[in-house]
């Protein structure tokens, strides 16, 4: 049913339990898992800059990339890009064909002062998106 389930990560703790979710639909299914992180200009900090947010990302698609083969899957793809993150999420998930995407939703207070990226990428997406609370 999916061949291929992307998971965006910020590498916050928020995701866990959605990068839970998609490696045990992969290994249900026998998909391929991406994992993505986008670079946001917008979330650079005074003193930071796009190498240290790039690092960040390896970090965190590498997380992914290792909880996916401790749980057995060797088919797993991991991406670091630049852009606003809901608009990157779906450019992706167009460019690879991906057949379900999978989110986690930030509980913080961001959530309530704007609409959050899971909620951009599950209103504007065409393809299934599950946001793991």
């Amino acid at each position: 049913m999916y061949d291929s389930i992307l998971v965006p990560t910020d590498g916050r703790e928020n995701t866990d339990r959605a990068i839970d979710e998609a490696i045990e639909l992969a290994r249900v299914h026998g998909s391929t898992v991406h994992a993505l992180y986008v670079v946001n200009s917008a979330a650079i900090a005074p003193g930071m800059d796009f190498e240290d947010l790039e690092v960040a990302g390896e970090e965190a698609v590498d997380y992914v990339a290792e909880r996916a083969a401790d749980a057995g899957l060797e088919d797993v793809r991991t991406t670091v890009t630049h852009g606003l993150r809901h608009r990157a999420i779906l450019q992706y998930a167009d460019d690879h064909d991906i057949d379900l995407i999978v989110m986690g939703r930030n509980r913080g207070l961001d959530r309530f002062l704007r609409k959050s990226v899971s909620d951009r990428v599950a209103t504007d997406s065409t393809r299934p998106v599950l946001v793991v609370e």
